[in-house]
């Protein structure tokens, strides 16, 4: 009895573990409220910190990019959707109203359980959200130790990691 309830339990968690879509992913926008969506992946090198959140603003001119903070994602001592050569890759997706953003900072948590602290490494990444169509990004690469940060298109690698993770957007 132990070894049938050992083996269903092992395929059971296999079946959720392999299947389950991306937490931080938005699937849909609506067209009728001018949305649209932005999606692409975030390869964090170096990983070593406790949490990373990426603030993204509208394009706006003004003195501080930290004021008209639109939205964030963050993630927290978390596996990644996907590992390839030694790296980890989240998969993200924004869903906003049509116009002109950027990602302006990666705030850093980090939590020695001796100390804590948080910092700001700021960002100049803009991106493009087109009324009722989805647009790839790339992949954001961030080495929060350098204070590096750069993009590249791997479109379709991430079309593959889209479709197993969430194959409602269509790429």
């Amino acid at each position: 009895m132990k070894i049938k309830f050992t083996l269903l339990s092992l395929f059971l968690l296999l079946l959720i573990g392999c299947s389950t879509p991306s937490k931080k992913l938005q699937t849909t926008f609506d067209e009728s409220k001018n949305e649209g969506m932005i999606v692409g992946t975030i390869c964090i090198e170096n990983k070593t910190y406790t949490g990373y959140t990426f603030a993204y603003t509208d394009l706006v001119p003004s003195i501080v990019d930290y004021g008209n903070i639109n939205g964030q994602f963050t993630y927290k001592n978390s596996p990644g959707d996907f590992k390839e050569k030694g790296k980890t890759y989240y998969l993200f997706s924004i869903v906003k109203a049509a116009g002109k953003y950027k990602f302006s900072k990666i705030k850093i948590y980090d939590n020695t359980r001796q100390e804590q602290s948080t910092w700001d490494v700021p960002l100049e990444m803009n991106f493009e959200i087109e009324k009722g169509k989805t647009t790839y990004f790339g992949q954001l690469t961030v080495n929060t130790q350098e204070k590096k940060y750069s993009v590249e298109n791997k479109l379709d690698r991430d079309k593959t990691w889209f479709q197993q993770k969430a194959p409602q957007i269509q790429l």
